[in-house]
């Protein structure tokens, strides 16, 4: 279940040399106000829309946003860490293109609708029983400030596979059901050669509390 401060690190790939962040709650504050967007009600996951906009590599300040956690460390162990933030996230295994020719896939996180709902009336300053914002666009404007190079987070819809279930048992979704998803990458994008970074990625999965895996979109 997603969650708005990380209290403690999260260990979405254990070959990691280091944990990732658990930097201070101010950067996602536990109540934040969000002004909406015009959406267009005919916009669909097949929507275009999630095409990454190629410029020149961003990268964040990590020692500045780990000072507390990097206290004391060698200039040597800082610059790893530092080095190892900045890569590329294996996302691997990767869908084999046979499958990817005929269906689309997203990178991403499973979120159930309770979850997606209870985030934001937890968190949206505007929040109120009787108009509730929309909770997927609030969601995406607040893990967009975590990504980089032009990449956004998208909520979209995946189909329910037996090793989906089996991978998260708790899903409130059948095999065969359609389920929300938050997806930092496209399969699209992904061979356009476009990459999150494990700072991106790590930042994410603190907030989600669940690993991302590869869905086969709807």
């Amino acid at each position: 279940m997603p969650k708005t401060q990380s209290k403690s690190a999260s260990r979405s790939k254990s070959h990691s040399p280091y944990a990732p962040s658990s930097r201070s709650s101010s950067t996602l504050p536990k109540r934040v106000t969000f002004a909406p967007a015009v959406r267009d009600d005919a916009e669909d996951c097949s929507s275009d829309s999630d095409e990454v906009r190629f410029g020149p590599s961003e990268k964040v300040n990590i020692r500045a946003l780990f000072s507390d956690r990097i206290k004391g460390w060698s200039d040597e162990k800082i610059q790893r860490f530092t080095d190892y933030m900045h890569y590329p996230y294996d996302m691997a295994p990767i869908p084999p293109r046979k499958s990817t020719q005929h269906h689309r896939y997203h990178f991403g996180y499973y979120i159930s609708f309770t979850e997606l709902c209870k985030f934001s009336e937890e968190c949206n300053v505007r929040w109120t029983a009787d108009c509730p914002p929309d909770p997927g666009a609030f969601l995406e404007s607040v893990l967009n400030v975590i990504m980089l190079d032009g990449r956004k987070v998208r909520l979209r819809s995946a189909w329910v596979r037996e090793e989906d279930k089996a991978r998260f048992p708790r899903m409130e979704e059948s095999v065969g059901e359609e389920c929300y998803i938050v997806v930092v990458l496209s399969m699209a994008d992904y061979l356009r050669g476009s990459r999150p970074t494990n700072f991106e990625v790590k930042e994410v999965t603190n907030i989600m509390r669940r690993k991302p895996i590869w869905w086969k979109g709807v």
